[in-house]
């Protein structure tokens, strides 16, 4: 079994986290393939970094992607959830990883004001991305996911994808 970056990406509350957690556990229990999750708010508090503004996100969205290509350089397939809405992270990931999925999360800011699961925007929290910090948005995604996406249809498509890769 080869490496695999599976690099889902999308603003605060759209979804990245939920649908990671679904692919792992779905490759685990039905094709018993054990995967890394890798989340951006989690790899953040293990570092101690609460610096929000835009060189601070590029700089742990390169760490990101550095720890995910030590784990995937020795055939980890690895889910990476952050928002990392930088071109060039993106970038990087096509030229560094051969084996490399690229899915955007498009949720609508009503749908993420709804969602709120952090309550940034119940206490109207700055620096936030896409909201009153600036963004790249990816361009050429091998998937986009709107809004209320299906879960079950998407991590299945998803799944099927990295069984091609591996």
């Amino acid at each position: 079994m080869q490496g695999a970056l599976i690099f889902i990406t999308g603003l605060s509350g759209s979804g990245k986290t939920t649908l990671a957690s679904e692919i792992q556990k779905d490759l685990l229990e039905k094709y018993t393939i054990k995967s890394i999750l890798l989340d951006g708010d989690e790899l953040r508090a293990c570092v101690g970094n609460l610096e929000y503004s835009k060189d601070a996100r590029l700089a742990m969205a390169r760490y990101y992607v550095n720890i995910a290509k030590i784990l995937y350089n020795q055939d980890f397939i690895v889910l990476l959830s952050t928002i990392s809405m930088f071109d060039e992270i993106r970038n990087f990931n096509r030229q560094n990883f051969k084996n490399y999925l690229e899915i955007f999360l498009d949720a609508s800011l009503d749908v993420r004001q709804k969602r709120d699961s952090k309550n940034f925007f119940k206490y109207n929290v700055h620096n936030m991305a896409g909201v009153d910090q600036a963004l790249e948005l990816p361009k050429s995604s091998d998937m986009i996911l709107k809004d209320n996406f299906d879960i079950n249809k998407s991590k299945t498509q998803i799944i099927k994808r990295i069984l091609k890769m591996i």
